[in-house]
């Protein structure tokens, strides 16, 4: 019979290679499961009471849903609803009459969000580290600048057509 000689240092190799693999794939799989919404140092938003059904006419328009692009993670609740920020995103809360609802969307990837179909009051809080969001006007002009705050605070988004983040 003949016996394989391992070294120690072809040992200690393997099993710090196993272990590299175990550990880096424990993050990726937390990400996957919980998302940008998900974990500490959260702040809590609550939506504002739902705006005013506007009178119907006879030049009804179809309701379309609020969307960002590119993609990102959304909710939707209702008014008065409790809604946690988690620490990296920005936070913004803007009606969507498809639904009844507000749709909350956590803007946690550094982008340009152009914004679709964003009309009237609703809320944000920038619970980013370190990072102010700017928010620009149909022509590109620099509308706010929001700091990172850990209070939400009412906005209307009419004039809003992209939110940069980062």
């Amino acid at each position: 019979m003949s016996r394989t000689r391992r070294s120690p240092l072809g040992v200690v190799g393997a099993l710090l290679w196993v272990l590299v693999t175990v550990f880096a794939s424990v993050p990726a799989q937390a990400a996957s499961s919980g998302g940008p919404r998900e974990g500490g140092g959260g702040h809590i938003m609550v939506m504002p009471p739902a705006p005013r059904a506007h009178v119907p006419s006879s030049r009804a328009v179809a309701a379309v849903s609020p969307t960002v692009s590119p993609w990102a993670d959304y909710v939707h609740t209702s008014s008065g609803s409790p809604v946690t920020c988690a620490s990296g995103n920005l936070c913004t809360g803007v009606w969507d009459p498809v639904v009844g609802k507000y749709k909350v969307f956590f803007l946690y990837r550094c982008h340009q969000y152009a914004l679709s179909h964003w009309n009237g009051v609703g809320q944000v809080v920038n619970n980013q580290v370190g990072a102010a969001a700017f928010f620009y006007g149909q022509n590109g002009q620099v509308l706010d600048v929001v700091l990172p705050e850990p209070t939400p605070f009412t906005y209307d988004w009419t004039p809003v057509w992209s939110i940069r983040n980062c």
